[in-house]
């Protein structure tokens, strides 16, 4: 039993001992870069200051040394198989659960896949901000790099930076610290602003507003989304969705309706974008129906242009008008026939209305009337075939091919036996949903 007690003593101070190294090692570099950096003579050469900047990010590194996002559970206790794991435990955090392995400088957080979805680095070793300060070296060094001799390496430290910068934004957001976030992502931003890099990140500014406004920073938001809009990213429109919210949250209705006017402008087929805009128009006790002005117009300009008389019926339908949807659902068909996103819509308007006559006869007691009823719902249902099989043949898009296959074998389910045809639809379809 006693040799059983120090082998067991042994394996973990060899353990431990390993981490130790990698750790003392980092912190040794950092304290002798640093300490250069303080000699007024050795201040003077820009080497000295990517020496430090690599310092800081070293130990910055050394807990997460060799793991990355998106690495499996499996792969990460090998990676880091001289580290024991102190304690493992599930916990849901931000409506996500995770396993969380913690470690002496570290929690690792392990999504349903499995896969490493956060980290926390509880001992930074070095008690500053490590990614911060390593920016501010390589400034330094551009500073005193006044011949360029070392500008291809400071762009490179520069380069990785950003991406350590990005892997603690994305961290944080997993983690539901929007906050925080919101902040990484703006460093992102900046350092590929810097001018060797000289990359606009216009989705990290995105992104940056996105996680401004999940921490209910509007203001911050607005900025961010402002630019993101300006420099051409807005997300399929969801940016104008998102900026109109937050001059929402301000009051200032006129403003939400011109950015999100604007915005369907430029996607008149987004849903997000043309659902704010009905319910802003909505909560100002204005007419919704204003919005039909701006489609007609832009009809007129381009007749020949499916998408509109898509969004057209859009309207109609959040408006609750079945007929006219299905008619401007049907008129971007004939518009251009290759035009799948109107096939489906015409496919999903019959179909939702079975769904709300099969819900309402539920709860019908008069046998006649149930009967009626019931009839309705299947002649939506047979309606709703042809525009789904056209849709299904139009679309190269896998993803729309999957749901449409879905809801044509429920249909076909349905009429099985009322003929040959409707059988063989079923066995088709319902193969289809097997390989998914």
């Amino acid at each position: 039993m006693k040799k059983l007690l120090i082998a067991l003593i042994l394996l973990f101070s060899v353990q431990l001992g390993a981490q130790t190294k990698d750790v003392a090692d980092a912190v040794k570099v950092f304290e002798k870069a640093k300490s250069d950096a303080q000699n007024p003579k050795k201040a003077e050469n820009p080497q000295t200051w990517t020496k430090l900047s690599s310092a800081y990010t070293d130990v910055y590194e050394a807990p997460i040394k060799s793991i990355w996002l998106g690495a499996s559970r499996i792969d990460t206790k090998i990676l880091l198989k001289d580290q024991r794991i102190e304690k493992t435990e599930e916990a849901t955090v931000a409506g996500v659960p995770f396993t969380i392995d913690q470690y002496t400088d570290k929690k690792l957080y392990y999504g349903a896949s499995g896969e490493l979805a956060a980290w926390v680095i509880t001992n930074k070793y070095v008690n500053e901000d490590l990614l911060e300060e390593a920016y501010k070296a390589l400034e330094k060094a551009v500073d005193l790099d006044t011949k360029g001799a070392r500008t291809k390496e400071i762009t490179d430290l520069l380069t990785a930076l950003k991406g350590k910068v990005f892997n603690e934004a994305m961290c944080s957001y997993t983690l539901g610290e929007y906050k925080t976030s919101s902040l990484f992502f703006e460093k992102a931003v900046k350092i590929g602003a810097h001018k060797f890099v000289n990359i606009i990140d216009t989705a990290f500014i995105y992104y940056a507003g996105l996680t401004a406004f999940m921490d209910k920073d509007f203001d911050r938001a607005t900025q961010f989304f402002t630019k993101s809009i300006e420099l051409n990213y807005d997300a399929k429109g969801d940016a104008y969705s998102y900026l109109a919210e937050c001059y929402k949250s301000k009051s200032d209705i006129e403003m939400a309706k011109e950015v999100l006017n604007n915005g369907f402008r430029k996607h008149p087929s987004t849903q997000s974008i043309l659902v704010s805009l009905i319910n802003t128009y909505i909560e100002s006790n204005d007419d919704p129906a204003k919005i039909l002005e701006l489609i007609h117009q832009a009809q007129k300009n381009e007749p020949e242009n499916a998408t509109l008389y898509y969004a057209e019926g859009n309207v109609w339908k959040n408006l609750n008008d079945f007929d006219k949807a299905v008619e401007c659902y049907k008129k971007s068909v004939e518009t251009d026939s290759n035009y799948y996103f109107g096939y489906f819509a015409i496919g999903a308007a019959y179909y939702d209305k079975a769904v709300d006559i099969q819900v309402k006869a539920a709860d019908e007691m008069d046998d006649a009337k149930y009967e009626a009823m019931v009839k309705n719902l299947e002649a939506n249902l047979e309606f709703a075939i042809e525009p789904f099989e056209k849709c299904f043949a139009s679309t190269k898009d896998e993803e729309i091919k999957a749901v449409v296959a879905e809801y044509l074998k429920n249909i076909y389910f349905r009429f099985r036996e009322k003929s040959p045809e409707h059988m063989a639809g079923y066995e088709k379809y319902n193969a289809l949903s097997r390989k998914e």
